[in-house]
This record gives C-alpha cells, structure tokens and sequence, in this order.
C-alpha cells in the first residue's frame, strides 16, 4: 500500500460532507493549514476556500483539499480525524507524526480487547 501524503478518515470525510453541505461554500475545497508560533507548537487551522495559483490541490476520500506549499512541509503523513475525545462529543483531529507533541498510539491496545490498568 502506497502512503499518501495526507490522510482523511472515512468519519472525517463524511463530517466534512455534512458540514460542506451546510454552508454557503458548498462548491469550495477545504483548506488545510498549519502554523507553527515561537514555541514550536502546531496550529491546525481548516475551512472552505478558494485555491491560490500556489495551492498542492488534492483530492483525498472523495474530499477536494487544498494545502499551501509552507503548511506541507509539517502536514506530510499527517491523518485528519475525527473521533469522540470524550466519550460523546466527536471534533476532528489531526494525528501529525511531525507534531513535536505527537505521540504514538500504543498498538496493543485496540477497541475490542479489555484492559485492567493498576
């Protein structure tokens, strides 16, 4: 399997779907930026747009995207998200393996194994 540059989750695509569908931008790729502050902390910024000569433009799980050329540099092998944090409250998420706060999901644990924690 080749790995894309970006990724989008079926949940996420589906969410942006609703939400494209929802706003007056219907016709509009989603931008996707990032900023980085002083502290070297990541900033992901996203919303409906319209493409700049110097956009990548990509088409990713049925999701026209846009990213600037400064944004990919940090964004590459990035998977947009979108999962409950809490337990009911779903919000997107981007897993950045770039992200100095990044941290790697512990395979071992997956959704159907019960696990005792002490």
């Amino acid at each position: 399997m080749v790995k894309q540059i970006f990724e989008i989750s079926d949940e996420a695509a589906k969410q942006i779907n609703v939400a494209s569908e929802s706003s007056e931008s219907s016709e509009w790729p989603l931008r996707i930026s990032l900023n980085v502050d002083d502290n070297g902390k990541f900033n992901y910024l996203m919303g409906f747009d319209q493409s700049k000569e110097e956009d990548l433009q990509l088409k990713i799980n049925g999701i026209n995207i846009l990213i600037d050329p400064n944004s990919m540099i940090n964004l590459k092998n990035t998977k947009l998200d979108f999962v409950a944090i809490d337990g009911k409250n779903k919000q997107f998420i981007f897993i950045n393996p770039n992200d100095p706060e990044y941290q790697k999901p512990d395979e071992s644990l997956d959704s159907n194994t019960t696990h005792d924690f002490h």
